[in-house]
């Protein structure tokens, strides 16, 4: 979306011409070169307010302009000041015609329009200071308010994750594990415990961050890759090449990892006959998700899982998701985002 300054309302803009037209007005009267004082005549007071009106008018497109390709306040002042001076010298002198024909006073000389220029200067400079002064207090409160409406989305995000992952089916499936496991292997099945635990304790403790570190992530897909391993047994084999020295300073929305996991656990045949292989793998911008394609003949679903982290990850930074799709092979692969502090 094109950054658009905002601009002052119709009576604000009025109001500030007319305040500096009166002052320069009073310079004018107090400090005249020119031969003969000026006179006053009022529709010519109204044009000459006009004019200023015309070159504010002028300073703020500049400023919408230059502002499309430069993040300067400094371009963005001289660009406005620039335009401003130029507009109002050639109406000044346009003006400084139509007084001399009408009210018969001197002709526009060169003292005239190096007057027009220094004044041009002057109105530009303020009204260019006017109008950025205006877009910073206008940029301020527009960023808190993007800020608000992310952190809505950013939480609205993550309850939905959370509602997935206290779905009583996902839950009544590791509970049937456990059951299982506590008769056959006792110790496993503590571990197994520990492991549903700590996803839990992890969902509700991260479910309204924005980001969290990648490392951290990491280790807890891999738990969560533990418990879906007790129930499917040999069925889903996890291929990791992960290095995580390259985790260093990176992050990720949380629970990114675990949508993707379900996501091929969802959308894939899982048996002996037919096993489900997940591959991770990670370089310096991106970890990726891979499986082999091997598509339930049946399945609902609503394709809100990846539209979720797209949309969150549309919010942090300007570098896509990477989703591929073959006859073969699933693939995702997620940006890591620098952060100096590791999380936000």
């Amino acid at each position: 979306m094109e950054k658009q300054p905002p601009k002052l309302s119709l009576l604000w803009r009025c109001m500030i011409v007319f305040i500096i037209a009166a002052v320069m007005m009073g310079i004018i009267y107090i400090a005249s070169k020119f031969k003969e004082p000026p006179g006053f005549n009022f529709f010519f007071e109204v044009l000459w307010m006009f004019i200023i009106f015309l070159c504010f008018e002028t300073i703020s497109r500049a400023q919408n302009y230059v502002s499309k390709r430069s993040d300067s306040n400094v371009i963005l002042l001289i660009g406005g000041v620039v335009t401003g001076t130029i507009t109002y010298t050639i109406l000044f002198y346009l003006y400084k015609w139509l007084d001399h024909w009408v009210l018969h006073s001197e002709p526009p000389l060169l003292q005239h329009m190096v007057f027009s220029v220094l004044i041009g200067i002057a109105i530009s400079v303020i009204l260019g200071l006017i109008q950025l002064a205006y877009n910073w207090k206008n940029q301020y409160y527009i960023s808190q308010i993007q800020n608000e409406k992310f952190k809505k989305e950013i939480i609205k995000a993550n309850l939905s994750i959370l509602k997935n992952q206290l779905d009583p089916h996902f839950m009544f499936n590791n509970f049937n594990t456990l059951y299982y496991l506590i008769n056959e292997d006792s110790q496993l099945a503590q571990k197994f415990l520990k492991n549903i635990a700590d996803v839990y304790r992890y969902i509700l403790q991260h479910n309204e961050q924005a980001m969290i570190p990648i490392a951290q992530e990491y280790k807890m897909v891999k738990q969560y890759v533990s418990l879906i391993e007790q129930r499917y047994k040999s069925a889903l084999q996890v291929h990791d090449t992960v290095d995580t020295s390259l985790f260093s300073e990176k992050s990720i929305p949380p629970l990114v990892l675990q949508q993707l996991i379900e996501n091929a656990v969802k959308h894939n045949r899982i048996d002996d006959q037919a096993p489900l292989h997940i591959y991770f793998q990670a370089d310096d911008t991106y970890f990726t998700v891979k499986n082999n394609h091997n598509p339930k003949q049946q399945v609902h679903t609503t394709g809100t899982g990846l539209d979720n982290i797209t949309k969150r990850y549309d919010f942090l930074t300007d570098k896509e998701v990477l989703i591929s799709r073959t006859d073969d092979e699933f693939s995702v692969s997620v940006p890591l985002i620098f952060s100096t502090n590791g999380s936000n």
